[in-house]
């Protein structure tokens, strides 16, 4: 478990690949205590098995300890956010979620998708896996200096091949719910944030605030889909702003 920061606390919740330390950069700035568990398959968890209904019990469980909180999720972390704000209401005053999708429609599709990934992952290994994805996946970092890109794959490099494919196998989109006609159940405020480079996940923002009762979209010019490397800035900003109304 880490923590950053200081003051009331937030709970966030880490991108596939990443771990807990994804946030580190950021809190100082939040002005809020981060709560960073590294979720199932990832850096230093021991939780197990690795399932969708596992990392929503871990994730509830440090809910309960910290009473409830606003949660931050980015992308994989984000769709845990969604899910466990569904599942246990009265453990989330809010959530900012990052370039975050619902689940996918066609469940089955996306499952053999994950499981071509999660097992190119066991082939190529950690290292090989990282150089495509860092290059050409959707948190690509080649728009960023060196410095930059080596400190963030040095955090991902704490992970293990094992591990990733079963958090892709255990809880990717495939192995998740779809949720879309849910959110009206959202009763906190929901603030849904994509980068204009990721269309897709901009059209995922626009329809999702639309469907939650308190929802706020956040479109980020010039931002792709790792708005925490891209836009921090624009995060922060998210996570501090007066929550939407009722």
């Amino acid at each position: 478990m880490r923590s950053f920061g200081g003051g009331p606390p937030l709970v966030a919740l880490h991108g596939f690949t990443h771990t807990g330390e994804q946030f580190a950069a950021i809190a100082g700035r939040l002005g809020r205590t981060v709560i960073a568990p590294d979720l199932p398959g990832h850096g230093a968890t021991g939780v197990r098995p690795v399932t969708v209904e596992t990392t929503i019990a871990a994730v509830a469980a440090l809910l309960t300890e910290t009473g409830p909180v606003p949660v931050l999720g980015y992308s994989q972390g984000g769709r845990i956010a969604l899910l466990v704000a569904l599942s246990h209401p009265g453990l989330v005053t809010s959530v900012t979620l990052v370039s975050v999708s619902p689940g996918a429609a066609d469940r089955e599709a996306r499952r053999q998708a994950d499981e071509e990934v999660a097992s190119a992952i066991e082939s190529e290994g950690l290292a090989a896996f990282l150089d495509r994805w860092l290059d050409t996946g959707p948190s690509a970092t080649s728009r960023h200096p060196e410095a930059v890109r080596a400190a963030d794959r040095a955090i991902r490099e704490r992970n293990t091949a094992s591990g990733l494919a079963a958090a892709l196998r255990g809880y990717g989109q495939g192995a998740q719910p779809h949720v879309m006609d849910r959110l009206g159940e959202l009763g906190g405020p929901a603030t849904f944030m994509a980068g204009s480079g990721d269309p897709h996940y901009c059209d995922l923002a626009r329809s999702m605030a639309a469907a939650a009762p308190r929802g706020a979209a956040v479109i980020v010019e010039g931002a792709g889909h790792n708005l925490l490397l891209d836009a921090p800035e624009a995060v922060v900003a998210a996570v501090r702003a007066p929550s939407p109304q009722p």
